[in-house]
Order: C-alpha cells, then sequence, then structure tokens
C-alpha cells in the first residue's frame, strides 16, 4: 500500500474519486471518530464491524485494485490497518474529513435557528 503522498497528479483524482464515498460512509458514523480520538485502533475495529463493504473499498482502492479483485485475511488486514496508521497524511485527511462532517451537521442546525449578527 502506497503513502497518500505519493499519489499525484491524474492518479490522485482517482483514488479521491474511488475514497470519497466510502470514508465519508465511515466518518460520518460518530461512533467511530469517538471511539478512533480515544484509541485509534477501536475506532478502526467499529469502522470494521459496522461498515464492513465501506471499509472494504476504501482498502481496494488505497491497493489500487477493483474490490472484485480485494482480498484479505487475518494476517494480511492487520497489516494494511497499521499502514493507514502509520500514514500521517492518510490519517490526517480522515481527520479533515471527519472535522468538515462535525462543521457541516452542526452548522445546518444553526441555519435553521434564528440567527444573531
Amino acid at each position: 500500500m502506497r503513502k497518500l503522498s505519493e499519489y499525484k497528479d491524474e492518479e490522485a483524482l482517482e483514488l479521491l474519486a474511488d475514497i470519497m464515498e466510502p470514508v465519508t460512509e465511515i466518518i460520518i458514523d460518530k461512533e467511530v471518530v469517538k471511539k478512533f480520538r480515544k484509541n485509534k485502533l477501536a475506532g478502526i475495529a467499529h469502522a470494521i464491524k459496522h461498515h464492513k463493504k465501506a471499509v472494504f473499498r476504501t482498502l481496494a482502492a488505497l491497493e489500487g485494485v477493483n474490490v472484485e479483485d480485494y482480498h484479505c485475511n487475518i494476517v494480511t488486514l492487520p497489516k494494511a490497518i497499521l499502514e493507514i496508521i502509520n500514514d500521517k497524511e492518510l490519517i490526517d485527511f480522515f481527520a479533515s474529513q471527519s472535522q468538515e462532517a462535525d462543521e457541516e451537521s452542526s452548522g445546518s442546525a444553526t441555519t435553521t435557528g434564528s440567527e444573531k449578527e
């Protein structure tokens, strides 16, 4: 698995398009975010249990293969997870997406109420 910073130009656009939807599904789960902030492995375990297809799609995209061609097992999956955890740019990407999702959800609540200027 390559680091996020190793993807350039058109390849970076393709990867972003491939992971945007599954990553969003995972990070809008407040329980994933809460657990991840306390303990990364607990957050990942929750994501794996509750968002299997999204996790699978993300891992396949990061490996550069179609989801149908991606396979993992009890040995390769932890290795892939560790690579993700140790990729600072990828973790920062997930964190920034999570913050944006939080801001959008809290922002939408404030726009429906009365606003003071």
